[in-house]
């Protein structure tokens, strides 16, 4: 078709012209506004880390609403019963969430596979699968309980990671940036200690309300960030109390739990032992860190960003995820009197050994070096050989 003279059109057609013209033109406009926007140029803001910092460990209470999107390439293979979370580590997972405050708030993730939203209301928290039309009602706190995809949200992220870090870090300014029409003050945190595979967390905020944006985190000696996750939509104002209150419908049935990803992996088939003697007060030189209420088969050790989880997995589970660990790849190393499997990953290592006169599988994992989780496993084989504690907590029976 050749190209159309619009000054050989009539008068009439030529007005239709520019009307469509006219349109196409504002169309253009409005989608590219928020290129336009994100290339403005931000002014510098003149917070100080350690202000900055302050804000964002304040910022629980600003309530917000909003689009956000996490990329993560952890490197983990699929585990059993696992599934889920090696979704959340490696892939990228979109969500909208409702913020009012700590206590009311709701986050919902959309993709392929259907929709899960998470509520917490006042304190019980919901969690509704679309897919299989269920709705589960979690009663009490949760002090230890598998990742959920709204931990990655920017502001539950980063704070989370802030309060584990604690005091033993570096504080220093990064250039602000625009995101999701904020212009975001950059703060990085380098951790102090030797045995943790962090690198940094770069986090961008708010200065105003302290309200965290965009994180980044970043393995010790990587160039690019492992886990990234930032708004692309962002409202900070408060939304209505209906918006965070699950409404199902009449014949949706309702099951109430209580710490139910952590007791369903520990304790598999239903056979787990709570008459359990306690974790050790100590492996390989690393405390044991008390988590009031927490799982009884559950052990942290450590402290700051080079903590580790200890857990000892069930029979019905144990076997399998070696196994799995092995086909996947994981390194053999030897162990005391024992072969252990690591997977490592530039940011997560874990670990895991048969011991024990059980022959209870443990598993170790934190974002620590290998050589951290192989002094706590042979401390901890140490300890099984000597019986300072009888057998393994939890499901390890």
């Amino acid at each position: 078709m050749p190209p159309v003279n619009v000054l050989s059109l009539s008068p009439r057609r030529r007005g239709a012209w520019r009307r469509w013209l006219i349109v196409l033109a504002g169309t253009v406009a409005l989608c590219s506004i928020p290129a336009v926007i994100a290339a403005l140029p931000v002014q510098g803001s003149t917070i100080s880390a350690a202000a900055l910092h302050a804000r964002i460990m304040a910022s629980a209470g600003r309530p917000y609403q909003g689009y956000a999107e996490s990329t993560a390439d952890f490197g983990l293979p699929s585990l059993p019963d696992l599934n889920n979370v090696s979704m959340l580590l490696d892939g990228t997972t979109d969500q909208y969430v409702w913020y009012r405050s700590a206590g009311y708030w709701r986050a919902d993730v959309v993709s392929a596979e259907g929709e899960n939203d998470t509520y917490s209301d006042g304190g019980v928290t919901y969690l509704w699968n679309y897919g299989s039309n269920s709705l589960i009602q979690v009663i009490g706190p949760e002090p230890v309980r598998l990742p959920r995809a709204a931990d990655l949200l920017p502001p539950e992220l980063t704070r989370r990671l802030l309060s584990i870090a604690g005091r033993a870090v570096h504080l220093s300014r990064l250039p602000s940036r625009r995101v999701a029409g904020v212009a975001a003050a950059g703060l990085r945190v380098t951790p102090a200690g030797s045995g943790t595979t962090i690198g940094a967390i770069d986090i961008w905020a708010d200065p105003h309300t302290g309200l965290p944006v965009e994180v980044q985190l970043t393995a010790r000696g990587s160039a690019h960030p492992v886990l990234i996750s930032n708004f692309l939509e962002l409202n900070q104002t408060e939304p209505s109390l209906d918006a965070v209150t699950p409404h199902p419908a009449p014949q949706l049935g309702l099951a109430t739990a209580r710490q139910p990803d952590i007791d369903r992996v520990l304790n598999g088939d239903g056979d787990g032992d709570s008459d359990t003697d306690p974790f050790p007060s100590a492996l390989g030189g690393q405390r044991l860190v008390p988590v009031p209420g927490g799982p009884s088969g559950v052990a942290i050790y450590g402290s700051g960003l080079s903590r580790l989880v200890v857990l000892p997995l069930p029979h019905s589970l144990g076997p399998q995820a070696f196994s799995a660990a092995v086909q996947a790849g994981a390194d053999l190393v030897p162990l005391t009197g024992q072969t252990g499997a690591v997977i490592r990953t530039p940011l997560l290592n874990v670990l895991m050994v048969t011991a024990g006169f059980h022959h209870a599988t443990w598993l170790f994992a934190g974002a620590v070096t290998p050589a951290v989780l192989e002094k706590a496993a042979n401390s901890m084989i140490n300890d099984l050989n000597h019986f300072r504690f009888r057998r393994p907590p939890g499901g390890g029976r």
